[in-house]
């Protein structure tokens, strides 16, 4: 198994370390978080793209921004992206009832029909592969076991592959005080296409953790990506997830780290 290694792009103040990164051999791809700014075009760099968005809220019953599916799709098509990234989330990050970041379903069986019949939509629509990933968690589930089987259910159900951000992954087991290796076993390893891999911070109260995308993935998160990789059959990426407005060299030191956990598996 070879896997691919790539870097987030959100916004054009990243141009150039992406540019460094793929000129030195550190990413063979950047993975573009559509729909993008203004005037920029990511698609001319060079760069291979895997189209992502955040922006769809994939389990509502309000069902899917068309405007913004566009956009994700003519993205996806413009770079030829293998597959096209989607958050399970009940409001996404679209000016039309954002509240700034993805906000969670209810992890329920009502929830998850409605998010199997989008996704198909999507798929559909998009006319190529989906993955779907996941957002930090706070609280436990209220129908499936978990989180994680919502993701794995919906996945079966969709026929999609799944992203699993590693971060994302550790925060919610961290959170609900449950074993680092809790919900693995509830997704198919099959349809486990590509990792997310970035920094954590612990909040004010001491209590739960969050994404902090201006800090290097700890050492967990880079212990179980170097797990991962050595053991999910179907993997074929993992991606860096790093805040624009952070220091380009720690975006480099970081890109060390994952090169480094990635090993002899890395593409030729």
């Amino acid at each position: 198994m070879a896997v691919r290694i790539g870097a987030r792009w959100d916004d054009p103040v990243q141009n150039d370390r992406v540019r460094r990164a793929h000129e030195t051999g550190a990413i063979d791809y950047i993975e573009v978080n559509y729909p993008v700014p203004y005037d920029s075009a990511p698609h001319q760099f060079g760069i291979p793209v895997l189209a992502h968005t955040s922006s769809n809220p994939t389990c509502s019953a309000e069902g899917i921004n068309r405007n913004i599916a566009r956009l994700v799709r003519d993205g996806a098509n413009a770079t030829d992206s293998p597959w096209i990234g989607e958050h399970l989330s009940w409001l996404g990050t679209a000016q039309t009832g954002s509240l700034g970041y993805q906000i969670n379903p209810l992890f329920t069986e009502e929830f998850a029909q409605i998010a199997a019949l989008n996704v198909i939509r999507l798929r559909e629509y998009y006319k190529r592969p989906v993955a779907l990933e996941l957002g930090p968690i706070y609280t436990g589930a209220t129908g499936f076991d978990s989180e994680m089987h919502f993701l794995g259910w919906v996945a079966d159900a969709a026929d999609t592959g799944v992203i699993l951000d590693v971060t994302h992954w550790q925060i919610a087991n961290r959170n609900l005080e449950r074993p680092g290796d809790y919900g693995l076993d509830a997704i198919d390893p099959t349809r486990i296409i590509e990792l997310h891999v970035a920094g954590m911070r612990c909040g004010a109260d001491g209590r739960f953790w969050h994404d902090a995308h201006e800090l290097p993935p700890n050492d967990d998160v880079l212990d179980w990506t170097a797990r991962l990789v050595r053991s999910l059959p179907a993997l074929k990426a993992v991606t860096f997830e790093h805040n624009p407005a952070a220091p380009a060299e720690d975006f480099f030191a970081c890109l060390d780290d994952v090169v480094r956990v990635v090993g002899e598996l890395r593409a030729a």
